[in-house]
């Protein structure tokens, strides 16, 4: 699979770190770390109102989202609740990715698109072989983390007033 297409994802200089998405994963690592992750990646394809991941199942992958859009639902006592949405460059499946628990949403496609999915156990070999890369991805995703929790917060404080 050729990484021109996720060019996207990747920081050039003419671009200003503050324009970013702060959810973009990765965008700040150079092509050829993308080509390596690609090489322990498969590619999913998903259709809209396709569900991709089921809050309570036991799934260690992570998913990153190449095309498309991604609605979050999170379970709650009277059905689910829609907790925005996700696009290409971020992740989804973070959380079970580095606890091993239970998901804790339900990820289903608004659209029709592409994920990478990135299995543990293929992380694994990749941070073998690349540690310098696995760091990067672990770091990133606890940058995402901290940036969605963040939201989730302002979003709390913003309902209770």
């Amino acid at each position: 699979m050729s990484s021109g297409r996720f060019a996207a994802f990747f920081s050039y200089p003419a671009e200003g770190a503050e324009e970013r998405d702060p959810l973009v994963f990765l965008g700040d690592r150079p092509e050829d770390d993308w080509s390596r992750l690609l090489g322990h990646t498969e590619v999913r394809r998903f259709s809209a109102g396709e569900t991709m991941i089921s809050a309570g199942e036991v799934d260690r992958a992570l998913y990153i989202v190449a095309e498309g859009r991604l609605e979050i639902l999170l379970p709650g006592v009277d059905g689910d609740i829609n907790f925005g949405s996700i696009g290409p460059g971020s992740v989804v499946g973070e959380i079970a990715f580095l606890d091993a628990g239970p998901r804790s949403a339900t990820i289903r496609a608004v659209s029709d698109g592409e994920l990478l999915r990135l299995s543990f156990e293929a992380y694994e070999v990749l941070a073998a072989r690349y540690p310098d890369l696995g760091r990067a991805i672990l770091l990133d995703l606890g940058r995402i983390l901290a940036a969605r929790l963040r939201e989730t917060n302002e979003a709390l404080a913003r309902a209770s007033t």
